[in-house]
Order: structure tokens, then C-alpha cells, then sequence
């Protein structure tokens, strides 16, 4: 902005500079009397005079109109620097809430179905250890009941056994008694 404005300073001044040099040097090649002459480069330095005169006018009108309407745009855009920051500030708050929200509602939710799932071990564990139980029961049964079987099967082949010994003994004194009386 304060480039903008020497910029236009200087433009002015050596725009002013270069009309009256121009105007004297035209006079001076001029082919007129001395007298007519110096009085045409009096006229030409009063206009000069006057014209700068104006410029300078102008140029402090510029300036101020420049320097309200910098001053005016520079409050805009500090207004607006202030609302976008203030709008991004808020969408961060914004984001950052939901976020924490979704997260709260995501950890809540992985907390019931590892409970819920909890439970189903549980309840699975319980069953199998049911069924297992059972079935235990059952060949503890059976292994009762063959053993009870066996023990009377056992039982049987040994009186069957006794029998067929005594059996034997019964036929072995007879062949002895027989053997006996045949060698008499």
C-alpha cells in the first residue's frame, strides 16, 4: 500500500517535472523575439505552476481516497479473517465432539458384544461341560455294567471251571480206582 502511494508520488512529480522542461524547452526552440520569448515562458511557468498546482490537488484527493478506501478494506478483510477463523475454529470443535461422540458410542458398543459374546462362552462352556458330564456319566455306566457282567461271566466260567475240576478229579479217582482194581 505505501509502495502504491510513493509509486504515485513520484509519478506526479517527475510527470510535473518533465511538463515544465518540456514547455521550456519548447520556448527556447521557439523562433520568437527575446521579449515574446520570456514572456511566453512566464505564461508557460504560471500554467505549469497552476497545473501543478491542480495535480498536487488531485494527488492529495487520490491519497486520501486511497488511504480510506486501504483503511476500509483492510478493516474488511480483518473482519473477514476473524469470522473465517472463528467459523474454522468452530467446525475443529464441531469434529472434535463428534468424534469423541463416535468413539464413545463405537467403545460402548464393542463392550456389549464382547459382553454379550462373554456370555455365550459362558453359556457354550456351561453346555459342553454338561454334555461332557453326561456323557461321562454314562460311560462310567457302562463300564459299570460290563464290569458287573464280567465279574458274573467271571464268575460263572470259575463255579463252570470248578465243576469241570471236580469233574475231572471224580473221573481221575475212578480211572485210579479202576487202574487199581486191574492190577490186582
Amino acid at each position: 500500500m505505501s509502495d502504491n502511494n510513493i509509486n504515485t508520488k513520484d509519478f506526479l512529480i517527475g510527470s510535473l517535472i518533465g511538463s515544465v522542461v518540456g514547455a521550456s524547452v519548447a520556448l527556447l526552440f521557439a523562433p520568437k523575439s527575446g521579449r515574446e520569448l520570456r514572456d511566453d515562458i512566464n505564461v508557460g511557468s504560471k500554467d505549469a505552476l497552476e497545473k501543478a498546482g491542480e495535480w498536487k490537488d488531485t494527488v492529495q484527493e487520490k491519497s486520501a481516497d486511497f488511504s480510506e478506501k486501504a483503511i476500509t478494506r483492510g478493516t474488511e478483510l480483518k473482519d473477514k479473517s476473524v469470522e473465517v477463523s472463528k467459523k474454522l475454529s468452530d467446525n475443529v470443535t464441531e469434529f472434535s465432539k463428534e468424534t469423541t461422540e463416535k468413539t464413545k458410542e463405537l467403545a460402548k458398543e464393542v463392550s456389549e458384544k464382547a459382553k454379550v459374546l462373554g456370555e455365550d462362552i459362558v453359556d457354550t462352556t456351561s453346555e459342553i461341560k454338561e454334555d461332557v458330564s453326561k456323557h461321562t456319566k454314562s460311560v462310567a455306566e457302562d463300564a459299570k455294567s460290563k464290569t458287573e457282567s464280567l465279574k458274573k461271566d467271571t464268575k460263572d466260567l470259575t463255579d463252570e471251571a470248578k465243576k469241570d475240576a471236580q469233574d475231572l478229579k471224580a473221573d481221575a479217582k475212578k480211572d485210579a480206582q479202576d487202574l487199581k482194581n486191574k492190577t490186582k
